[in-house]
């Protein structure tokens, strides 16, 4: 009997003293959740809080499913460059599905939170058995399950987890868990709340063997009823929050959502600066210093109006956290999540679409690097059919040679996983690394992928055509060479650019540029409309050098308001201003990503055909124009006559009639001739290129060119040719496919690609046209320009200004893709991010 009473009395004091140790970790942990209870660190200054410190954090403060706790630690206010680099080696690399956990001594440890049994601790504290409990078992199912070595080979299958009763039913096993890292199961209750005396619970049952008799020994065993017992029991107190330790659950949930709150925050004020391009950071990294940056002034800011921001900013001033995740390298963490979010969605849509191209250009940047800006242009045809081009990154180069460029291509797409076999066009600008016959990006691209056409940017030629007409006569020349002494008369000081606008109201002297599709239209309109102004504005500036004595501007100034007050001037004004809106208007239309090749057929053609017209009727319509502002001038509508050579006379019997030619002759001979006939035969050889394209595709542009190619017998030989080129249509097929529609498309739909192929997706015809739906994407996913490339220079060149030329490559492509890409951020869900955040925070060890 005694034996007995001190066998229950040792077992009723080890009882209590797991009490007493329980009481006593809960009542550390709320110890640690309040802030008052801090013990203050003697050994750091009393400085101001700084939020360089963010980079160093204790633990993870978020996760997937339940975030850890704030650490409410002795704050240390700011960290030198010195200290954060000697906590690089200390804090490692992230660790995924972890949590955090207080300990008897108020300080907190991380653990694994897996899916896999196999990692879980030895020895599970209260606070994980919660978590993974409330979490639950996640069962694998969706893998190919490896053979073990027995004789013959078995592997565990997805029908282990369902019991078998004699009547034919299946119970699920809720209990089983399959780890991938043993390929073994575990019983979630027995290793959760058992003694783990067996290979169940312990190291993973793996007898694959007769597995249904020993699973069911397991199931009828005490020790298991009694572990799902506490399982439920515990499971159903978390979903009704009704554990002995709420209170304690609800302070850590409470903090939480207060880090939760503080990281969405800061991500929403990073994105909203990053879309407007702004920068974030300023010299100092201080809160409430006026040098600080944008980013530090939105936080401040929000914390006037926001309790959340108000309670962060609040504990950083009282040094009750030295956990800021306000600092410059936080910012490049996130920048770089969400760059890598809105990237994957790109690829992500890419891959779901197939077939892309590709659109590249160059330019250098404020820090004199070469950029590479690289765009991809899709068809989404799910949920409604679109034309879309994605900005893919910037990229460093060095080598800017073709074969250069071409590497750095196609290291680009591998690393992506983009399969160069499903690109479909190429487009870049008329430089010779780029469109080279032999050595070009375009050349090499071919000779590893046939089916990848090359189309120059249209915009880029149309902008050549009006150079070469520029350059086809000296008087041409000439002309543009008085609109940039114009502007340059007026721009050269302030006020004489003030002379200018007193008379000059609605629009203002541009000045030429090479490179700037719109300036030479730009350059002539302001001269086309608003002449008269310009020439008072001279005469006033005349005065205003008299009075000045400045003869070199009154010289100046005199002698362009005799120029353009002459009947010459204004034919050449009327006649460039005519050619240029034509040519202008066609190259802006071509600049929209959802323009297709049948668009730049036909607007190409209209330009021509325009040219040609003009040609013929041109002066008389130019004359007719120039006559009303001429009226108003007071000006003598009449060419100056030049005076004729006359030709000597070697001997008595040669002719002396000889040929004169009138003001109007000399005029369409010496200018107007050449300048329209220079443009024609420009525009024809720059786009004689893009034959092979026409040829191939033209016949799919519209219903009447289907009708056309019936009419004239060669569909088949067409859809041949398209077949044997591409290899992703059958030709057969695709004959009957096109005669099928013309009889159900209506008319209203069937007068572009766009048109028919959204036809197709929205009334639900793919399993009737696959092939010519095929044939339609594979056509929309030539590109016409590369506007889109231009554009991301645009961003850029706001980005990475003079003031952050020191910007990394990482963030800037970032930032970019923030930017530019928009639309594809504001569709994601930042949850995600938050997430992959805190994740990306945990740590192994509190510091």
């Amino acid at each position: 009997m005694k034996r007995n009473y001190a066998s229950g009395s040792q077992k009723g004091k080890k009882r209590k003293e797991e009490e007493d140790k329980k009481k006593q970790e809960s009542g550390a942990l709320l110890k640690f959740l309040s802030p008052q209870a801090l013990p203050k660190d003697t050994s750091t200054d009393e400085a101001t809080p700084s939020t360089s410190s963010s980079t160093s954090t204790d633990a993870s403060l978020l996760s997937a499913d339940v975030s850890s706790i704030a650490q409410a630690t002795p704050s240390v206010p700011s960290l030198t460059e010195e200290d954060t680099a000697s906590r690089t080696e200390i804090e490692s690399a992230p660790l995924p599905n972890t949590e955090v956990t207080s300990t008897a001594q108020g300080t907190t440890s991380t653990v694994f939170i897996a899916d896999d049994p196999a990692q879980w601790p030895a020895v599970l504290t209260e606070c994980v058995r919660r978590q993974i409990v409330k979490k639950g078992p996640v069962k694998v199912t969706n893998i190919v399950f490896p053979q073990n070595s027995e004789n013959p080979p078995r592997r565990f299958t997805n029908d282990n987890y369902m019991r078998s009763m004699k009547n034919g039913e299946k119970i699920l096993r809720s209990w089983m868990l399959y780890s991938m890292s043993t390929d073994s199961v575990f019983c979630f209750a027995c290793t959760v709340f058992g003694k783990r005396d067996n290979a169940l619970s312990n190291c993973g049952f793996r007898t694959w063997r007769n597995l249904a008799h020993h699973l069911k020994e397991h199931e009828y065993s005490k020790g298991h009823c009694d572990n799902m017992t506490n399982w439920h029991e515990l499971q159903r107190r978390l979903q009704t929050n009704s554990t002995i330790d709420q209170t304690q659950q609800d302070l850590m949930q409470i903090e939480i959502e207060h880090w939760k709150g503080v990281i969405r925050r800061v991500i929403a004020i990073i994105c909203h600066l990053a879309e407007r391009n702004q920068a974030l950071r300023g010299t100092t990294s201080e809160l409430y210093d006026q040098h600080n940056g944008i980013f530090l002034a939105q936080v401040e800011l929000m914390a006037q109006f926001d309790s959340v921001m108000t309670e962060h900013i609040k504990r950083i001033q009282n040094q009750e956290t030295r956990v800021h995740y306000l600092s410059g390298t936080i910012q490049n963490e996130i920048i770089a999540l969400i760059g890598n979010k809105v990237l994957e969605e790109i690829l992500r849509r890419v891959h779901r679409a197939k077939y892309y191209s590709v659109i590249m250009d160059c330019t250098p940047d404020v820090s004199h690097k070469e950029q590479l800006s690289i765009v991809l242009r899709i068809v989404n045809c799910e949920p409604s059919v679109s034309i879309a081009e994605h900005f893919f990154g910037f990229l460093d180069v060095e080598d800017t040679t073709g074969r250069g460029l071409t590497e750095v291509l196609l290291d680009h797409l591998q690393k992506h996983s983009l399969s160069l076999s499903d690109c479909r066009g190429q487009s870049y600008d008329n430089g010779s690394n780029m469109m080279g016959h032999k050595q070009g990006v375009q050349a090499r691209i071919l000779q590893l992928n046939s089916k990848a056409f090359y189309i120059p940017c249209s915009s880029h030629t149309l902008n050549l055509v009006v150079a070469d007409a520029a350059k086809s006569s000296v008087l041409s020349i000439s002309f543009f060479g008085v609109l940039q002494r114009l502007y340059n008369l007026f721009s050269s000081s302030v006020q004489r650019w003030a002379v200018l606008k007193e008379h000059v109201k609605q629009l203002t002297l541009k000045p030429l540029s090479t490179t700037r599709w719109e300036a030479r239209i730009d350059c002539v309109k302001v001269v086309r409309y608003q002449l008269p102004e310009i020439l008072d504005a001279l005469s006033a500036l005349q005065t205003f050098a008299i009075e000045k004595g400045d003869s070199e501007t009154m010289s100046t100034a005199k002698s362009l308001h005799g120029e353009l007050k002459t009947w010459s001037f204004l034919l050449y004004t009327m006649t460039w201003y005519n050619v240029l809106y034509q040519i202008n208007h066609v190259s802006k239309l071509l600049q929209s990503p959802n323009v297709s090749m049948e668009t730049l057929r036909s607007e190409t053609e209209g330009v021509k055909n325009y040219l040609e017209d003009f040609r013929e009727n041109g002066i008389a319509s130019c004359q007719t124009d120039a006559k009303d502002i001429a009226g108003n001038l007071d000006m003598e509508m009449t060419l100056p006559e030049k005076r004729q050579r006359k030709k000597k006379r070697q001997s008595l019997y040669e002719g002396t009639e000889e040929t004169q030619s009138t003001p109007d002759e000399t005029f369409r001979r010496d200018f107007f001739l050449p300048m329209v006939d220079t443009a024609l035969r420009s525009l024809s050889d720059r786009f004689s290129r893009l034959k092979g394209v026409y040829d191939l595709y033209d016949f799919l542009f519209s219903k009447d060119n289907m009708k056309q190619t019936i009419k004239n017998g060669k569909l088949h030989e067409r859809c041949k040719k398209l077949e044997q080129t591409l290899h992703d249509i059958d030709a057969d097929d695709l004959a009957l496919e096109i005669n099928s529609s013309l009889y159900t498309f209506p008319d209203h739909v069937a007068t572009s690609p766009f048109d028919m192929l959204n036809y197709i997706y929205s009334e639900k015809l793919l399993d009737l046209y696959s092939n010519l739906s095929i044939a339609l994407r594979l056509l929309l996913t030539l590109p016409v320009s590369v506007a889109s490339g231009e554009r991301s220079f645009s961003a850029l060149k706001l980005i990475k200004n003079y003031m952050r030329s020191t910007m990394g490559q990482e963030r800037l492509t970032g930032l970019a893709l923030m930017s530019i890409e928009r639309d594809v951020r504001q569709s994601l869900d930042m949850e995600d991010i938050v997430i992959t955040f805190a994740e990306n925070k945990a740590r192994k060890q509190q510091f």
